[in-house]
């Protein structure tokens, strides 16, 4: 009952803190829509300049062959699994301009059509010749996009002269699935990140409900009380698990809005969300314990923030710095942070549909942390403002 009534109390606490808690909760799907306005920006399109010197001719069969065309218009169809095309096309007659555009990396890639690539294709079919004209690839070596973009355009190139000459090309590489096989995007990869982001937002409003109590004096009133340290820490703990689960779900909705669809089972994601929840409130009550006000809280406290936004792998990926291997499994050094096994496990869950037993090691690792950060706050929060 005394649980119930301090819950109520720190429910109510936290509605009238609206600014932070509105904070927390609008602060993952802002990080949604603007991160997928980001990677629907930054997905690389390549310029490709086409020199068309081919000369259509007519087979023997009587039809027209375009090979020059034909080519072109695979480059264009080139798409990206989200539908974005691979090439912005532009079709050149000059070559020394289009070395010009090249130098000023205004283009990735200058292809070259022969003037007999369609001859030479029906010749090749008709056994009168035993080659086909080549393509000419111009670009700078020194360039990354030039390379891919060359890679991209030789694989359409490959693939259109296999059909045209009717043959079927050697395969050189056996390829095996080992993942689900679902096409997904950069932003879909993400996701798990962002969600994440919006869990360690809880950071702030369990720090909150803790430090206002010192702020505010009432701290004195329930050490007075009958009110259990259990049922301070589980009334605070339960309030911020549902501001968190909240969150999270408005913060999925927002990727779901914008086309991210997660597999995996509901029932293990929120198993991982809700012990996630726990730890950041763990971590608060760390953060809590050096801090008296909520100025504080909302000054210096901004620097625990970003360890766990940054470290967590949140913002950006982080080298793999190998502590130590358990079970045949490595526990990284950023691994310390229980919301770091998070972005894992919810990338596992939502983008390769892993189950509960996929999970274990970081479901596990996440609790183990998440037991001592507790203690560790205990310990702190006891020390520094209820020792007296």
């Amino acid at each position: 009952m005394r649980l119930l009534s301090y819950w109520l109390k720190t429910f109510k606490e936290n509605l009238r803190e609206w600014k932070i808690l509105i904070l927390a909760l609008v602060f993952g799907p802002f990080f949604v829509y603007m991160m997928y306005a980001y990677f629907m920006a930054a997905t690389p399109s390549y310029v490709l300049l086409v020199l068309n010197a081919d000369r259509p001719i007519t087979d023997a069969d009587g039809r027209e062959l375009r090979a020059g065309e034909d080519l072109a218009a695979g480059w264009a169809a080139a798409k990206y699994p989200d539908g974005k095309a691979v090439f912005k096309i532009r079709t050149l007659t000059n070559i020394d301009e289009a070395k010009q555009l090249l130098k000023n990396r205004d283009a990735d890639l200058l292809i070259v059509i022969p003037v007999d690539l369609s001859q030479s294709i029906d010749g090749f079919k008709q056994k009168k010749s035993a080659s086909v004209s080549q393509l000419k690839n111009l670009g700078d070596q020194a360039s990354v996009r030039f390379t891919v973009a060359a890679a991209f355009a030789d694989y359409v190139s490959y693939g259109y002269l296999g059909t045209a000459l009717g043959q079927q090309l050697p395969a050189l590489v056996e390829f095996e699935a080992v993942a689900a096989g679902r096409a997904m995007s950069d932003f879909d990869l993400y996701v798990p990140a962002l969600l994440v982001l919006a869990i360690i937002m809880v950071l702030f409003t369990a720090a909150a409900s803790l430090i206002k109590e010192v702020d505010k004096g009432t701290i004195t009133r329930l050490m007075m009380s009958k009110l259990t340290t259990a049922e301070f820490l589980g009334a605070i703990s339960l309030n911020q698990l549902l501001i968190g689960l909240v969150a999270l779900g408005l913060t999925y909705l927002s990727a779901v809005s914008v086309g991210y669809r997660g597999t995996g089972s509901v029932l293990v994601f929120l198993i991982a969300s809700a012990v996630s929840i726990l730890s950041v409130v763990a971590i608060s009550l760390l953060v809590a314990g050096w801090m008296r006000t909520i100025y504080e809280l909302l000054t210096v406290g901004v620097f625990p923030f970003f360890v766990l936004m940054f470290f967590s792998e949140s913002m950006f990926p982080l080298p793999r710095l190998t502590l130590f291997r358990l079970a045949g499994r490595a526990f990284y050094v950023n691994d310390i942070l229980p919301t770091a096994l998070t972005v894992k496990a919810f990338n596992k869950i939502l983008n390769f549909g892993a189950g509960l037993a996929d999970v274990a090691f970081e479901l596990a690792a996440m609790s183990f942390l998440t037991v001592i950060y507790f203690v560790a706050g205990v310990w702190l929060f006891r020390k520094r403002h209820l020792s007296r």
